[in-house]
């Protein structure tokens, strides 16, 4: 399906009866679309709608089979037009932050040698040079580069950042410094997967004043997104796509937003639990007495060198009694929640007591950790292609990324009951990634909850979702609430993603200081759901 565009503007990238191959299955099968210049444009759609792919085959990382795909731009001196362009996927990057690996990423914090960003930007790295050979890299070539990381950290406002560890940085300076270093090399096109995920509402502003001045230029973009909400004004065209189709494309309507795909075929996604019903891990206090404490923390503070994290916090979580944990990119939300799983070092140091132990006190970590489900969206990146759906949600009885051990008859109907109720048992026995990210958060649910824990900590648990299945999400999670089936953590910086049964709010301010809220029967944040 072509672009409904002028036919005088003369073509920037041409696709004609393209077909891709994916495996041994074709996708986006005689396709044909136009890009023309000055349009920008943003590809759209719900997941596991095609998306990525059709990203991955415009800048040759999928094999074109059939029909033609041509590039109309002149490379640089001695590249190849697919050199050109630059692709970012913020999402699938996070596994090679350590995302999900909690310890190691805190274990990383404290070694100095840890590759600082300064290193992460320079001209051998970023350009794959080989340092130690004769002659590598032209004088021109350097100086060019170094115009260009000069624009780079200038744009993103990474001059301050220099000096930090990667792993030291919040995911929104991650996502900035990310962006930096594909500008570093010489582009035509850049390619930009999901580039608000994560980001709260001062770092998404940023990122789209830098998008617009990226546009305002010579330079096309290809913002590929389930939010269209989020794009900015400067993109002039979409193309949507529906199971690896592309089923729409032209002139970007004002205040129109691309429907969103629903869930995987076959899959209701039941709701979590019936009002009344027992729950998951439901601890009851005797008549009259308040809830039991299941987290406190008393005058904890967090440091990474110089730089206070959490200054003399305190706070108590009491059972029943869900949170939201709100707060700028870098404020503390993530070492929050690593102090509770106790994946934090400086837990040792502070006074933190989950379930009525002091941490440090000798308690193991599974002694605390089988009452905590936890659910977080880099967390499926590290299982192995193969695992099931039936082997991930088993795996949550052990904390572990994957199934390693066999599983008692108890735990395999646990496990299956778990995946009924999402409406997923049809698909136990397939391999998670052949789920769509909306599908493959339910499943990530149903692992947080099989063992029945008493607290679930859920961190920004719907990045990535398209509308419907955020929905789903947001709706079997407040299920679970209603139902007193447990306590929930949230952590978010989208307040329409809050459930509504959460009352409870924990501010972080980004300079160490953390105040509550408390919001009356039926209360609601701005923007948040409705109940």
């Amino acid at each position: 399906m072509s672009a409904m565009v002028s036919a005088s503007a003369r073509p920037f990238l041409s696709l004609r009866d393209g077909v891709f191959r994916l495996g041994e299955r074709l996708v986006f099968a005689r396709t044909t679309w136009i890009w023309r210049w000055p349009e920008q444009w943003a590809l759209v759609g719900g997941n596991g709608s095609g998306k990525s792919l059709l990203a991955d085959g415009l800048c040759g990382r999928l094999p074109l089979v059939g029909g033609e795909l041509r590039y109309h731009f002149r490379p640089g001196p001695g590249l190849s037009a697919e050199e050109m362009i630059g692709q970012v996927s913020f999402e699938r990057s996070k596994a090679g932050w350590g995302g999900a690996v909690a310890q190691s990423r805190w274990n990383s914090l404290e070694e100095e040698s840890s590759l600082r960003v300064r290193d992460f930007l320079a001209y051998e790295r970023v350009m794959d040079i080989n340092p130690f050979e004769v002659g590598a890299g032209s004088a021109r070539a350097r100086a060019q580069f170094e115009r260009r990381q000069r624009g780079a950290v200038d744009l993103l406002a990474l001059g301050p950042l220099r000096e930090q560890t990667l792993l030291s940085l919040s995911n929104g300076e991650r996502q900035r410094v990310e962006l930096a270093r594909v500008l570093c090399r010489p582009l035509r096109l850049l390619i930009l997967d999901e580039p608000f995920v994560g980001l709260d509402a001062a770092t998404r502003r940023h990122f789209h004043a830098a998008l617009e001045r990226l546009m305002a230029g010579r330079l096309r973009v290809l913002l590929v997104t389930t939010r269209p909400e989020d794009l900015p004004r400067r993109v002039t065209h979409l193309l949507r796509v529906e199971n690896c189709q592309v089923v729409a494309a032209g002139r970007r309507a004002p205040g129109r937003a691309g429907a969103a795909r629903g869930p995987e075929r076959g899959a209701g996604f039941a709701p979590a639990v019936t009002a009344g019903a027992r729950g998951v891990g439901a601890r009851s206090a005797p008549p009259g007495s308040p809830p039991p404490v299941l987290v406190a923390l008393r005058r904890v503070t967090v440091r990474h060198g110089r730089r206070v994290i959490l200054r003399e916090l305190d706070w108590t979580v009491r059972a029943g009694e869900s949170w939201a944990v709100l707060g700028p990119n870098g404020a503390g939300k993530t070492t929050l929640l690593g102090l509770v799983l106790g994946d934090h070092p400086q837990v040792y140091t502070n006074a933190v007591t989950v379930f009525g132990r002091r941490r440090g006190g000798g308690e193991s970590q599974w002694d605390i950790k089988r009452h905590i489900g936890w659910v977080s969206p880099e967390l499926h990146l590290h299982f192995k292609a193969a695992a099931t759906c039936f082997e991930v949600v088993a795996s949550g009885f052990h904390d572990s990324i994957g199934l390693f051990e066999p599983v008692t008859r108890g735990q395999a109907a646990a496990a299956r009951r778990w995946l009924r109720r999402f409406g997923l048992l049809g698909f136990a026995g397939t391999p998670l990634f052949g789920l769509s990210a909306g599908g493959q958060r339910m499943v990530l649910l149903a692992r947080a909850l099989v063992k029945r824990p008493r607290l679930l900590a859920l961190d920004e648990p719907c990045q990535g979702l398209d509308a419907a299945h955020r929905a789903l999400f947001i709706g079997a999670v407040d299920e679970l609430l209603r139902a007193g089936a447990v306590t929930a953590l949230y952590i978010t910086h989208r307040l329409d993603e809050i459930p509504p049964s959460i009352q409870r709010v924990l501010r972080l301010d980004g300079k160490g200081r953390a105040s509550e809220e408390t919001l009356p029967p039926g209360g609601r944040l701005p923007g948040r759901v409705r109940a």
